[in-house]
């Protein structure tokens, strides 16, 4: 803590988390360049309160030295701080070379985008409305005046850099006003401010050619010319121009630690660990936040999106977590980190029918055709100058298309309070365990319901030539099985010999089939068994007691297809806080299709 001294300001530096005020009023509009001037800050002073300090009057020293500008030049316009929307969010951007000072105002100049949330934007300041600009900001030094008796402390900011820029409903400054509009609605120029000081023109150089990329140079040479901030601007327009384009322009990606949603992400990255340790690595930025209880991530998170919270106030962490008018992070990132952990533990779970059946890619909601073997024209000799010949490709009418299956769980607020990630740990199983098991009863039961295909004949039919006559499960009744499986035609007529690669029996059979495939050490030819290891065993107890089957490779030619939306492979989760009782509700999603699609890849026989 700063030691009192008479009321002199003692430099201190702080804690750099950004903090947000709505300082201002928009103005200065212009409707043909789409620009309107932005009032960035004032001195005017801002009440806050944090656990360290107690009450105190904040107030943003307004000089070109107290603003760092790194981050201001094309910074996003940003509907009421949501950094999470994406473009949606995104109502425009600040123009670079744009900031300038009036006495103890800083300005800036927006030009907003076409999007949705940019025209209601632009309607708005056309029918003349006053609108407020907030700026989230970071505090990077700053001095500390102690309060005098009965008063109340001020710190300034001495050194401050803007973050974002926001449009807000209410200005937290009641003395902020709208500026008066300085140019005409077709005016094509940023208008020059009127009575500007030498030194505050040679600022605003300076400025520009921070923006622009211009060397010292370029700087002295405005200056000594007594060049005018519009004269400035236009000669940076034409250095820019006349650039030499030798040294190619190159592009580094960098990750910024410092953004809310990749701090959200490593947290999520921590917490799945902590959920599913066993399937979930704790790897990059989120070995940062090993050990981080739900509240401390809660606190950091509020902290990473500029909120002012006292991190040792665990009821108002936790109020902020699943209060009754929580608008934290939490649910974003509990949902985040429960997604993590499903997928991590979804890739290990491994039901049988994913043996037999083909994996395929849903795109959307719509009906989905696959192609089938021999769907693909055939190969064709041409002569010496002669034509190729073009097929088409079979049209099916087999058509699969997703279904959506949902289930649940509550997480109690006594359970977030008490970091209590067992439940959540036990859910993320349950909900791998149920999905899978769903799955597998879901294929199991189309493959004994023997679906119609488009031709009007189920899949397992005479006329098809993959039912047999039913017989007991053994060698003799293998043998027609698998020699009807090599006999399957193509749609034109092309001999496809498949080959066996699937025994698919219920658990009855599971004996019988082992001792079919078991390997003999045969002394005599007779006694030599034809069917060891002819194919590799599938065991599922949702199958009857006497029927049996023998697949193909489903990469060969499926006869069964399963698959899940584009992006979504396995359970979605989603979270939200219950008004009512203050649990936080997970809901999961399983966007999961499945069909038939051909006979050709599979023989039955109904056992005896």
């Amino acid at each position: 803590m700063t030691k009192k001294n008479g009321g002199k300001p003692a430099e201190r530096t702080a804690v750099p988390e950004m903090m947000t005020r709505a300082d201002a009023k928009l103005s200065s509009f212009n409707a043909g360049e789409r620009t309107v001037d932005l009032v960035l800050a004032t001195e005017n002073p801002v009440r806050r309160r944090s656990w360290d300090v107690g009450t105190y009057d904040e107030i943003l020293t307004i000089t070109p030295a107290a603003v760092d500008t790194a981050r201001l030049d094309s910074m996003a316009l940003l509907d009421s701080h949501d950094a999470y929307g994406g473009m949606d969010s995104r109502l425009g951007s600040v123009l670079p070379g744009s900031l300038r000072f009036e006495g103890k105002t800083a300005i800036v100049t927006a030009k907003i985008s076409r999007n949705a949330k940019g025209e209601a934007l632009f309607r708005d300041l056309e029918d003349g409305h006053v609108i407020g600009v907030s700026v989230g900001y970071k505090i990077t030094s700053q001095t500390k005046t102690e309060a005098p008796a009965g008063g109340t402390a001020t710190i300034r900011a001495t050194r401050w850099q803007p973050m974002e820029i926001s449009i807000v409903n209410v200005p937290a400054d009641p003395g902020a006003s709208t500026r008066a509009h300085e140019t005409e609605a077709d005016d094509n120029k940023i208008p020059e401010r009127k009575n500007m000081t030498r030194a505050e023109i040679n600022a605003e150089i300076r400025s520009i050619a921070k923006a622009t990329g211009l060397d010292a140079t370029w700087i002295d040479q405005q200056i000594d010319a007594e060049a005018t901030v519009e004269d400035a601007r236009a000669a940076a327009i034409e250095a820019m121009k006349t650039r030499s384009p030798k040294t190619p322009a190159s592009v580094q990606i960098v990750t910024d630690h410092t953004d809310p949603t990749a701090i959200r992400d490593a947290m999520a990255g921590a917490l799945a660990h902590r959920i599913a340790p066993d399937a979930v690595k704790l790897e990059g930025k989120a070995t940062e936040y090993r050990g981080y209880s739900i509240l401390d991530l809660v606190g950091d998170m509020a902290v990473a999106r500029g909120e002012r919270v006292n991190l040792r106030d665990r009821e108002g962490l936790l109020a902020r977590a699943v209060g009754a008018h929580s608008t934290s992070d939490f649910p974003l990132l509990l949902a985040a980190a429960t997604n993590k952990a499903l997928l991590a533990k979804y890739e290990i779970a491994q039901p049988t029918y994913r043996k037999w059946a083909a994996k395929k890619t849903f795109t959307n909601w719509t009906q989905h055709s696959f192609l089938r073997i021999g769907d693909v024209p055939g190969f064709k000799e041409i002569k010496e100058g002669g034509e190729v010949k073009y097929g088409t490709i079979s049209e099916t009418g087999e058509k699969v298309a997703l279904k959506e299956f949902t289930s649940g769980i509550a997480l109690s607020r006594r359970a977030v309070a008490n970091d209590d990630l067992g439940a959540l740990a036990d859910m993320s199983s349950g909900f791998v365990t149920r999905a899978a098991t769903d799955e597998n009863i879901l294929l199991y039961a189309m493959l004994k319901s023997n679906p119609v295909l488009s031709d009007g004949k189920a899949v397992f039919h005479v006329d098809h030539g993959n039912l047999p006559n039913a017989a007991a499960f053994g060698s003799s009744a293998i043998a027609p099985m698998v020699k009807s499986l090599r006999g399957q035609k193509s749609l034109d007529g092309m001999p496809l010999n498949l080959s066996p690669a699937l025994l698919v029996v219920g658990s009855d059979l599971e004996v019988a089939a082992r001792t079919l495939l078991a390997s003999v050490n045969a002394t005599k030819t007779a006694d030599v068994n034809p069917w060891a290891n002819f194919a590799e065993l599938v065991v599922d107890p949702n199958l009857g007691a006497t029927e049996y089957y023998v697949f193909t490779s489903p990469t060969a030619a499926p006869a069964f297809v399963y698959g899940y939306l584009a992006g979504e492979e396995g359970p979605q989760v989603r979270s939200e806080v219950e008004f009512d009782t203050l649990s936080t509700k997970i809901a999961a999603t399983l966007s999961f299709g499945y069909g038939a699609i051909d006979y050709r890849g599979v023989v039955k026989n109904a056992g005896a």
